[in-house]
């Protein structure tokens, strides 16, 4: 995977991580292992982001101005 660029960001307000593969898919993971083990998976790894759920994507999240 020489020269290919692989990138994981925090976003902005929030717990979560955006990964963005080299070939152009992106996916939202509360945990970084997840992240990187999706974005490793190149070819393979599904569209929607990491298989397995993390616990933060499956709580409520609080209104905006509790964050």
């Amino acid at each position: 995977m020489s020269g290919q660029l692989l990138q994981v960001t925090w976003l902005p307000g929030d717990d979560r991580l955006r990964g963005r593969c080299h070939c152009g898919a992106q996916a939202e993971a509360g945990e970084p292992v997840a992240m990187w083990e999706w974005l490793l998976a190149h070819p393979d790894h599904p569209a929607g982001g990491p298989a397995t759920p993390d616990e933060a994507a499956t709580l409520p999240r609080p209104p905006a101005h509790l964050r």
